[in-house]
């Protein structure tokens, strides 16, 4: 690492700035790692900090690899097992009847009878979506669950007559067409229940016998199949560029059905190419809470209140992601089966689950499905709530690779200006969204795509690669290649992907991937390795400290280099274990006789990564009000400022000086803030924190190699404390634990007398700080060692440093 002479360094780096003599060249007497002369010759001078890969980690990753649900599911109960059981299904899938067409001669019927029981029976848990937009739907949401229950209610109350129900939603809008012109287009989504919504605005319209319309017939002929006083429906209607629906098409069906008394409607997908103006609305779902209410009310619940069931915590857990109509039918099955006393609690909260792998395995098993739509949504479930461009670009490579397998002989055909990425989402069940996507230059404001249930893309990851092996040669060539991608989202999300497939199937991802990253020379491909070991533990998979132990005193420094990177990322979730096993490294490190030629920053790594994980571990401990784990992973830190791993202690401390609660160092230093929010009184677990701190301050500063380090690190501290009250009631506190000595006052003082500020302009000079001098201010002289705390090696004997 370079003194500070040859690169100063830049305020709140964490770290906060390099160590005198840090940099220690090989030694002849140690004992290299295999290969290790060779590694010197092609070493990666490429570099990151702990701290730094630890953030880019949890900035880069899908909100589902670190959420909850990551850990629960994944075929917990065979879907099998979990089908429909019975009843009516509400959606685009309708049990009890089918419409068959047949293509061919114009002889041929081009229309059959919708049953008038089946509408009846669709009508008794039809709900209508509430009126209004977005924001109020959200607004809603956040009301109290007693009250959002109670109206919800109140809107699914009156099944297909929509009594109390708002008149100006989607259901209304296109009722007030329907009524006025005979003619409308419903247009939505397929699992939106966008057909029973059309056939209840058939009912609604007056109508009394039903009939179903051949989706293949064109604009112009659909007005020779209408029959006298019927509701017609054309369900899945084509209106696309090639086949558009005319102005005069919906004129002549308006006219002709005015003389016969008849409805029609004809349903499209979300983007209908249709003339403005002529009856076209977009069709929304009511929420799901209300729609499983609306089903709930027909069925048998042994007397338990539809509301109570609402509120159950499994069923509002499967409730909150968005999932099909259809499914949401399904599980009032499943939800009447509990308050039945057939279904259990644990298999109403997996039903998500289930739907989810029904809903992948469906796309794999379609013949519909391209393998380019199949490699898009391999995709997407990679790069979740990441930049739509970046998923189709990245999908098609991923095509290419997957074409080399199923057709060798034939090139990849990918169509440059195919199908719309609006329609390729809607076919995934995904949506678009606009957010800000954080750059090296700043936010970058960027359309990203996320599928609409948030379980769909583990799922989807974890069923192809345990449920389709052949893919799995070029799912690995294509993680290969993403992670050593220079975008750091795409490298992240390889790795992320990594996880999955080793939570599901340890063995084959570490032989396959893994272990590959981990012994690479590069260090993007061996950070792929730590971060995707760090992401398999968050997502529960089996072993992983294990292999962090094994690999941290292995032979293979590059070995060595994974495990102890991936303690920096995960090590806080057992923050013991990995200070134990980097202490060890260390040791290690030492018999050798040192770092080896293909690794010279080892002590540096060793370091950055004990301080990542004591910060992450103390934030987290601290946040959860837990003091007694804060100071668990402190307070027998100044014990090892002695021997062998005196150095490492030192280091680590002036590490975790450096990160800090804002960008690019900005902010309050996260160890100060730890220190002023613990409690001083004396025999709390705060104040034994606040003790351990202190000693390894005084160890730091009067460490002959550390010192330089260590009161440049106090130097940020004051700076950062100029405009931030609280990190200098933190200071204030602080400081006078340090001064022990005399010469350790003598040593503060100088450094709080001398502080400047940075010039902001040539023409003035530096300033004194103002938080300096209120600091010296109240610095009182130097205490008695006795009245000092656990200080390890004492102030008095420790050799002097210059301020």
């Amino acid at each position: 690492m370079s003194t500070p002479q040859e690169q100063p360094p830049a305020p709140g780096e964490p770290g906060a700035a390099p160590y005198t003599g840090a940099a220690v060249p090989p030694q002849s007497d140690g004992a290299p790692a295999v290969g290790a002369h060779e590694e010197h010759e092609e070493a990666d001078t490429e570099t990151e900090h702990a701290w730094h890969s630890r953030r880019d980690l949890y900035r880069h990753s899908p909100a589902f690899m670190l959420g909850r649900s990551a850990r629960v599911g994944g075929s917990v109960v065979g879907g099998d097992q979990h089908g429909v059981s019975g009843g009516q299904v509400t959606g685009d899938v309708i049990l009890g009847s089918k419409v068959e067409y047949h293509y061919g001669g114009d002889t041929e019927e081009r229309s059959g009878e919708i049953p008038v029981a089946e509408v009846e029976s669709l009508a008794a848990y039809f709900v209508r979506p509430r009126g209004e937009g977005r924001e109020g739907r959200q607004d809603r949401e956040g009301r109290e669950d007693r009250q959002g229950r109670e109206d919800r209610e109140g809107a699914g109350d009156g099944g297909g007559d929509g009594e109390g129900q708002e008149a100006d939603g989607p259901f209304g809008l296109a009722l007030d067409a329907l009524r006025k012109h005979r003619v409308v287009i419903l247009s939505g989504p397929a699992t939106t229940g966008r057909r029973a919504a059309a056939l209840m605005l058939l009912r609604e319209a007056g109508s009394r016998s039903y009939r179903a319309l051949d989706p293949g017939l064109g604009a112009g002929r659909l007005a020779a199949e209408l029959r006298d006083g019927c509701g017609h429906l054309v369900a899945d209607f084509a209106a696309t560029a090639e086949r558009p629906l005319r102005e005069h098409h919906l004129r002549a069906l308006s006219e002709r059905l005015h003389t016969t008394g008849g409805h029609l409607v004809l349903v499209t997908g979300p983007h209908p190419v249709v003339p403005t103006g002529t009856g076209h609305v977009p069709w929304r779902p009511p929420e799901p809470e209300a729609l499983l209410a609306g089903h709930l009310r027909t069925k048998d619940l042994a007397g338990r209140h539809v509301a109570e069931l609402l509120g159950l915590a499994e069923v509002k857990a499967v409730l909150a992601q968005h999932r099909p109509v259809a499914e949401t039918a399904r599980f009032a099955d499943h939800v009447a089966g509990h308050a039945r006393g057939t279904v259990t609690l644990a298999a109403l909260g997996s039903f998500g689950h289930i739907a989810a792998e029904r809903q992948v395995r469906a796309w794999f098993d379609s013949a519909e499905h391209t393998l380019h739509d199949k490699a898009f949504l391999i995709a997407l479930a990679t790069f979740d709530e990441a930049p739509y461009p970046l998923t189709a670009e990245l999908g098609d490579v991923l095509y290419g690779l997957l074409q080399r397998i199923e057709n060798p002989g034939e090139p990849a055909r990918i169509p440059v200006f195919g199908t719309s990425s609006a329609q390729r989402v809607e076919q995934a069940l995904a949506e678009r969204y606009q957010e800000p996507e954080e750059t090296e230059w700043g936010p970058v404001l960027q359309t990203k795509v996320q599928f609409r249930d948030k379980l769909t893309p583990l799922t989807l990851l974890r069923e192809v690669w345990t449920g389709h092996p052949s893919a799995r040669p070029a799912l690995v060539d294509w993680l290969r290649r993403l992670a050593d991608d220079p975008r750091p989202v795409v490298r992240t999300r390889a790795a992320a992907t990594a996880a999955v497939m080793t939570e599901a199937d340890l063995p084959s991802a570490m032989a396959l991937l893994v272990r590959g990253w981990a012994g690479d020379r590069r260090l993007r491909a061996r950070l792929a390795a730590a971060n995707a070991l760090a992401l398999a533990h968050h997502l529960g998979a089996p072993h992983v400290s294990r292999i962090l132990a094994e690999w941290c005193t292995a032979p293979d420094h590059r070995l060595r280099w994974t495990a102890v990177r991936a303690y920096a990322l995960v090590g806080d979730a057992f923050p013991h274990e990995a200070l134990l096993a980097l202490t060890e490294a260390v040791r290690g490190m030492e018999a050798r006789g040192g770092p080896v030629r293909g690794w010279t920053e080892e002590r540096e790594d060793l370091a950055q990564s004990a301080a990542a994980l004591l910060l992450a571990g103390g934030q987290e401990a601290a946040g959860r009000g837990d003091w007694s784990a804060a100071a668990d992973l402190w307070v027998d830190l100044p014990g090892l400022a002695r021997g062998t791993t005196r150095d490492f202690v030192l280091r680590a401390m002036v590490h975790a000086c450096g990160p800090t609660d804002g960008p690019d160092g900005f902010g309050r230093p996260l160890l100060l803030d730890l220190l002023g929010r613990a409690d001083p009184t004396p025999g709390t677990d705060g104040a034994a924190l606040r003790q351990a701190l202190a000693a390894l301050w005084r160890s730091v500063l009067n460490d002959p190699v550390c010192s330089a380090s260590g009161l440049h690190a106090l130097r940020v501290w004051v700076r950062a404390a100029d405009s931030d009250p609280g990190a200098e009631a933190a200071l204030a506190g602080l400081l006078p634990l340090l001064a022990v000595s005399v010469e350790d006052h003598r040593r503060l003082a100088y450094l709080l007398e001398n502080l400047r500020t940075e010039p902001v302009d040539a023409g003035l000079g530096a300033v004194p700080v103002a938080v300096a001098l209120r600091l010296r201010a109240g610095l009182a002289g130097p205490r008695t060692p006795a009245a000092s705390g656990p200080a390890g090696p004492s102030a008095s004997s420790a050799p002097s440093a210059s301020s």
